[in-house]
């Protein structure tokens, strides 16, 4: 363990600074999974989480509304057509700014949005700015925009007359804009970002002055934390050239990027749009010990989570209006209110109740600091599938735990990936959390044609299971098995039936209808849109690949009918089958005064101990089963 330890440092540490510069962190873009938040994160006062459920409360955390300000170019240029689209630059910038706006609606509708448009001949604005239109103020979307958008992407909309369009514009004034929408909003804000949609890759040629106005303004703005992107298209037959104006206004990345390609098609400008749409936030930022003194400073994220429904909101009857939840505990005796420091909790042990305060509880569940500490390694082949007992989350260096953490963890990394091994850590997300065993298991970066990162470089954190959560089979005995010859063609019918299966391209259909139902529902229409199913199997097809096959192996085992097999409630003769006969409760070998003393009750189900409860003449009889136990617990008592 020591040399495999050693040697992945030593072989890429040498020679390195502050881990941002150079050593192995250079071969991988480090910088597009980092969130902005300075402020250190140890897992400790509800931050972070381990379980997909917690994401929700991780996110809790960060405080304000996530902002968006979408600024298109609006210049003439911008309204030829592209040559893999049938339909303008501009129209093009809408429909990624239509989806935006829905899926916001979907997934977070107290986000803010606006829209602004430059290069305009007419202008809009609070400073009177040229040539600088405000489409959408910085509020909430809403049906009303969407459909504002749909009347400007309309065949025969005269946007000509409507706004026009201008060179003359100025990129300084246009941002301007945008920090004063920020600053005017009243609303507490969380992250604030400008993505600039436009084909021109040298705006301001002519007027250098005009250049370090803007260039200006992108960095004070940025200054004040307020993040710039640029989503740039290519123009018909041209190159896109990033360095010469773009890359100060919206550089790539701090730590040398690569920058993407030109997006030639609206499906890669709304892949864009939709990664820079939301903020990556990490569940929880902590530290990563290696060995003793030797820490590195990690950042764990959510890459996949399951997609739910959103919650729905409390109404008034009458007036519409959302109406708040309050709680309030009243004591059974004395119907007056509970203060917070009047309620303990308490655990049944051997019959009697031992009580504990809040503290005492936040005591007995800490276990350790929060933190990840490596225990060893092990080869890959050692991780099996049946491992994964949950969804797995991810791992990143974050520089604002420990400076240096880049350079450390890319050399972790190589070696990992170099000689095959997953890293086995004891894992411990927060002060109260319970310690997890999990295997981080090493992922190199891989980039597409466009150069956009599609997979990033870090660690999968696997969380392996406990020696109870293992089980073993119980087969029933007697049972006929399958010869080899059925085994050879059900194995061929399988292998026939095999396709390749990608999660991305595989929507969850109740999700789907329910989603296009909300949003004819906002957008006052009829009907709500037709969306493909593909979770349907295309059963003509399957059954053209395995009809001799299926054929063959139904003689083998005897002429199998799969109808009559699939029947309902009656049987092929067309008779009832028979109804279940109610088993009746053994009572005789129950003691229920020994088993209440020995604090064996909850080894009861629920019909066996209301029948003790019936015999113990207790009423009214609960329905829940700790409701029950409690009072049977409570009879002996007073016994």
């Amino acid at each position: 363990f020591f040399f495999f330890f050693s040697s992945c440092f030593c072989a890429t540490m040498s020679g390195t600074g502050s881990g941002t510069g150079s050593g192995s962190d250079s071969l991988w873009n480090w910088g597009s999974l980092r969130d902005d938040d300075d402020t250190p994160d140890y897992g400790g006062g509800g931050g972070g989480a381990a379980d997909a459920d917690d994401e929700e409360d991780a996110s809790q955390r960060y405080k304000g509304k996530d902002c968006v300000i979408l600024l298109v170019d609006s210049s003439r240029s911008m309204f030829d057509k592209m040559e893999s689209e049938d339909r303008s630059y501009f129209n093009l910038c809408l429909e990624a700014a239509k989806t935006l706006l829905l899926s916001k609606i979907v997934s977070s509708d107290k986000d803010l949005v606006g829209i602004v448009l430059y290069g305009t001949e007419k202008d809009k604005n609070e400073n009177k700015f040229g040539h600088v239109y405000v489409l959408q103020e910085l509020d909430q979307p809403d049906a009303k925009r969407i459909r504002n958008l749909e009347d400007i992407m309309a065949d025969g909309y005269d946007f000509e007359s409507k706004f026009g369009h201008s060179e003359n514009y100025s990129l300084n004034d246009a941002l301007w804009t945008c920090s004063n929408l920020f600053a005017n909003s009243g609303q507490k804000m969380g992250d604030k970002r400008i993505m600039i949609f436009t084909n021109n890759d040298s705006p301001h040629t002519d007027n250098p002055a005009l250049q370090r106005q803007a260039l200006t303004k992108a960095k004070d703005l940025q200054d004040i934390g307020i993040e710039i992107d640029l989503l740039h298209l290519c123009k018909s037959g041209q190159k896109f050239d990033y360095g010469k104006f773009w890359n100060d206004i919206a550089p790539a990345s701090e730590e040398g990027e690569a920058v993407p390609e030109a997006a030639s098609g609206f499906d890669i400008l709304l892949q864009r749009v939709r990664r820079k749409q939301n903020k990556k936030r990490s569940l929880m930022r902590i530290p990563f010990k290696l060995h003793d003194g030797l820490e590195i400073g990690v950042g764990v994220y959510s890459l996949v989570a399951e997609t739910k429904k959103g919650s729905y909101q409390w109404l008034h009857r009458d007036t519409n209006e959302e109406v708040s939840t309050k709680v309030r505990y009243i004591c059974k005796d004395t119907t007056q209110p509970l203060l917070p420091a009047d309620i303990k909790s308490y655990f049944t042990y051997g019959g009697e109740r031992a009580v504990f305060t809040k503290d005492e509880i936040q005591r007995i569940k800490h276990f350790d600091n929060p933190g990840l500490l490596l225990m060893g390694f092990k080869p890959m082949d050692r991780l099996k599938k049946w491992h994964n007992i949950k969804n797995s989350l991810f791992l990143y260096p974050d520089e604002t735990v420990i400076s240096g953490s880049t350079t450390a963890f890319a050399a972790l990394l190589d070696r990992c990936l170099a000689q095959k091994k997953v890293a086995i850590c004891r894992l411990i997300p927060r002060i109260t959390s319970s310690p997890f065993f999990v295997a981080l298991l090493p992922q190199a970066e891989e980039l597409d044609e466009h150069d956009e990162q599609v997979i990033p470089p870090g660690f999968h954190v696997i969380f392996l299971p406990f020696a109870e959560d293992m089980r073993k089979l119980n087969y029933e005995r007697g049972m006929e098995k399958a010869d080899d010859r059925q085994v050879e063609l059900m194995s061929a019918i399988v292998k026939k039936l095999k396709a390749k299966y990608i999660p991305d391209n595989f929507e969850n259909p109740a999700l789907q209808k329910h989603f296009k139902n909300l949003e004819a529902l906002a957008l006052d229409r009829d009907v709500p849109e037709d969306f493909v199913d593909y979770t349907e199997p295309d059963v003509d097809q399957m059954a053209k690949k395995t009809a001799k096959l299926v054929a063959e192996f139904n003689d083998t085992v005897g002429g199998y009918d799969p109808e009559a097999a699939a029947g309902g409630k009656r049987s092929a003769s067309g008779e009832d089958k028979p109804k279940r006969v109610k088993q009746e409760l053994d009572m005789d070998a129950i003691d229920a005064k020994e088993m209440c003393q020995n604090g064996t009750l909850k080894t009861l189900t629920v019909p066996y101990l209301k029948e003790v409860a019936r015999g113990l003449k207790i009423k009214p009889l609960p329905t829940k089963k700790a409701d029950i136990i409690a009072k049977i617990e409570a009879h002996f008592a007073r016994a």
